[in-house]
């Protein structure tokens, strides 16, 4: 009877949603009804960072804040929320709750009076530029120079959360549930102003350790970070928690295509056993997934085969917490340089699924017409931890190549040509650490190097279907450069 309720009702929201999505194809053909740049809206409460750089540290130690808090909604049993992740007809709607869903924030300052910069990571599929906005107007009282400089908020891509986005309902109504999505941005602010002044000075300390064994890409040309990197702030303060910081790039997607509840797959579960064995405060921040980039766990890594797909991921999980671990024994003392700067991007949307989407209004993207095509505006960053710890906050999730090199020749390419940049940890030193904080400020889709962008749905190119177009790549990649021709 719930299968037949379930077709009956998306049958239902397609046919009274076909006047909206006849008039979405329309509009997306005809690149019409969209509006002009709005360039005032386009500028509020966005957040440059740090005025100036630093190369020296300006105080003894870090100071840091954690705090977190629970977002899986209370009403699960009498509202329909959608799962995000898995394009199904009908859209998988949430039946039950394997654990909670979560936003993590951790608030680093170096003590130099310039001001602290906020990291949150939501459970989520992805979470828009304009949601992020909003957060950071509720928190519009702690924000400027000598306060919170730069606010960062990113999703851990789990495919098991609720729909973040609003591409996962019954196409062409959006999956998105607006009083959900008003709780999360009132908790994710929540969590952000605790952290902000629950700060303690301590140290921080950095480790990463290659794990190739850990991680599989799923697209040609084979190019991933395969580290797990590792920070780790121990405060000066008795009573005071550890935090617990991981960064690596994997999809967790490990409940599985029929799942139907609700969870926030592996990094619920590292956070879990670090709390258990350490007591400590845990936040995972995603890194750079575009490719399939997926958490491996075959028996090369100890986990018995026999086991649920879900047993496996609890498994993986442990073993990362080992890592982490490990990490903690041969970390080194970060010295207290914290620089941040952001830029915005324009990238031009001309993958028709995407025009589509943001015609019917499924997701909160704000896009606009300028010299006849659409466009959104979003935001890339760039932050040093340290003297040797560079990071860079897409949007999205890039494909590793434009971060770390590895492009696919012309030879090789989809379009026969070559990509016309290098990858962008060109930039930096040998001794230089590049880490991703991916699908940060916003969820642009996958971000694709033009010379081997397909749109034709040819084998192999399933990113193109979730991406904003033909020129994500090289509007990543440009701005990339002239944000660390100033600043890197």
């Amino acid at each position: 009877m719930a299968v037949i309720i379930r077709w009956f009702s998306a049958i239902l929201a397609v046919l009274f949603g076909l006047p909206t999505l006849l008039g979405a194809v329309f509009q997306s053909l005809l690149k019409g009804g969209y509006d002009e740049r709005p360039v005032t809206a386009i500028a509020e409460n966005f957040l440059e960072g740090n005025k100036e750089f630093i190369d020296e540290a300006k105080s003894e130690y870090w100071s840091a804040g954690y705090a977190r808090r629970v977002l899986t909604p209370e009403d699960i049993d009498e509202t329909r929320y959608f799962l995000g992740g898995f394009l199904k007809f009908p859209a998988q709607e949430a039946t039950g709750i394997v654990d909670d869903l979560c936003v993590r924030a951790v608030v680093l300052d170096d003590n130099s009076g310039r001001g602290a910069a906020a990291f949150a990571w939501i459970d989520g599929i992805g979470f828009m530029n304009a949601d992020i906005k909003d957060i950071r107007e509720k928190l519009s009282d702690i924000t400027g120079d000598g306060k919170l400089i730069s606010i960062d908020v990113g999703s851990t891509h789990a495919h098991s959360a609720i729909d973040t986005q609003g591409l996962w309902g019954n196409i062409p109504r959006s999956g998105r549930n607006q009083n959900y999505i008003d709780s999360l941005t009132q908790k994710a602010a929540d969590a952000i102003r605790e952290a902000y002044n629950n700060r303690s000075e301590g140290n921080l300390y950095y480790a990463s350790k290659s794990c190739p064994q850990m991680f599989y890409d799923g697209r040609d040309p084979y190019s991933i970070d395969d580290k797990i990197h590792f920070f780790h702030f121990v405060p000066n303060a008795e009573g005071k928690k550890e935090i617990y910081i991981a960064n690596f790039g994997a999809h967790p997607i490990n409940l599985g295509w029929s799942n139907t509840e609700i969870s926030g797959d592996f990094p619920y579960y590292i956070e879990k056993e670090v709390v258990n064995e350490k007591n400590a405060d845990f936040i995972f921040i995603q890194g750079a997934i575009g490719g399939a980039i997926h958490s491996d766990m075959g028996v090369q890594n100890g986990i018995p085969e026999d086991l649920t797909s879900f047993e496996k991921m609890k498994e993986y999980s442990n073993i990362v917490a080992d890592i982490l671990y490990e990490l903690n024994e041969k970390a080194e003392k970060v010295e207290p340089i914290l620089n941040v700067r952001h830029a915005q991007v324009d990238f031009e949307i001309n993958n028709f699924v995407f025009l589509l989407a943001a015609s019917a209004d499924l997701c909160n993207v704000k896009a606009f017409k300028e010299n006849g095509k659409i466009y959104l505006t979003s935001e890339i960053g760039y932050v040093e931890i340290g003297k040797n710890i560079k990071i860079l906050e897409a949007p999205g999730e890039a494909m590793p190549e434009l971060v770390y090199g590895g492009f696919y020749s012309a030879e090789e390419a989809f379009t026969g040509t070559e990509y016309p940049y290098e990858g962008i940890a060109i930039c930096f030193g040998e001794d230089d650490e590049v880490l991703v904080f991916g699908l940060c400020n916003d969820a642009v889709g996958y971000i694709v190097p033009d010379n081997d962008y397909s749109s034709s749905g040819a084998e192999g190119h399933y990113e193109e279907t979730v991406s904003t177009g033909s020129k994500s790549g090289t509007a990543f990649s440009e701005a990339f450069f002239d944000l660390l021709d100033v600043w890197g």
